[in-house]
């Protein structure tokens, strides 16, 4: 059921199931845009169930409900299955069974992820980060291994607060030279939701730039530095090298490059810099569009 999913991957990131005085539970879910949460109240809508957005001090808006008048019981054995009591206090931990699929990665992302570029460099590829600063350095090597279930290799650095400065647990950083970019947008869709790609995600880094979801997807710049890192792109490369007629000592004296490197791209055997990417792309008439579509990659529905 997609609303579980939903549920499970706002708790990786920063969803949370309270207890209030023992007595019920609210599950929540906290955003900067009131659109962004009724576009999830949507999905809760869909099962039946009535959610509430309230606004609190912190200018956050946040959706839940109260689990005691919730037809959703499951709500009760996640809040057993994701928190415990450690040294008197409560802390989310991971369940034994958890299983990350799409949709989860997807709200995890949109939660608590984001794209990371690399101003004033055009030659490397943006990373993908995670935040895990709420669960243990145990828990976060479990995920670690979840998502390279997946194929995605990503590595924990640690989290220190925009606030006070201080270390506070560990955020999850991709490798950028192995594909993981390319197929973590592969699995959760490669644009944001059509519905939430204008919603404000808040004011970002040291210029408190206003950001939006779209934000967290990569752009033509973003995908050129991608897929100039994935071996698959080769044969793309020679079909439309041969269907121009060019031979690769050719296709090579036209923009500079080495035949000998045209070739051993075009049988996988190594990577064009983000540089020659750019000079091939333009020497073939090629655009991202075409090469994404060829690369098959799946969307996620969310419909």
């Amino acid at each position: 059921m997609i609303l579980d999913e939903i549920i499970e991957g706002g708790l990786l990131g920063d969803g949370s199931i309270r207890s209030q005085d023992g007595k019920y539970f609210t599950f929540q879910i906290v955003g900067k845009d009131v659109e962004f949460l009724k576009w999830i109240a949507k999905f809760f809508n869909i099962g039946g169930i009535n959610c509430w957005i309230s606004r609190n001090n912190a200018d956050l808006f946040m959706l839940g409900f109260y689990i005691n008048t919730c037809p959703y019981p499951k709500f009760l054995s996640l809040r057993k299955e994701w928190y415990t009591r450690i040294s008197g206090k409560t802390v989310k931990i991971l369940p034994s069974n958890l299983e990350i699929t799409p949709i989860k990665l997807l709200f995890w992302y949109l939660g608590d992820g984001c794209l990371v570029r690399r101003k004033n460099d055009g030659n490397r590829v943006p990373f993908i980060v995670l935040a895990t600063n709420c669960f243990s350095k145990e828990n976060i090597d479990i995920l670690i291994g979840k998502l390279k279930e997946l194929g995605l290799n990503f590595y924990p650095v640690e989290y220190k607060s925009g606030f006070t400065g201080k270390k506070c647990g560990y955020c999850l950083y991709s490798n950028t030279q192995d594909g993981t970019p390319l197929k973590f947008f592969q699995l959760i869709g490669l644009e944001c939701p059509l519905e939430i790609a204008s919603c404000s995600t808040g004011s970002k880094g040291i210029y408190h730039e206003q950001k939006f979801f779209k934000d967290k997807w990569p752009r033509e710049e973003d995908w050129i530095k991608i897929l100039s890192n994935i071996k698959e792109i080769g044969p793309i490369l020679r079909k439309k090298r041969l269907e121009l007629e060019l031979s690769q000592n050719q296709l090579g004296k036209k923009i500079g490059i080495r035949r000998e490197n045209i070739r051993d791209v075009e049988l996988m055997k190594r990577n064009f810099s983000v540089k020659n990417f750019r000079k091939i792309l333009e020497a073939l008439n090629l655009d991202i569009s075409h090469l994404l579509k060829v690369l098959n990659t799946p969307k996620l529905e969310m419909n």
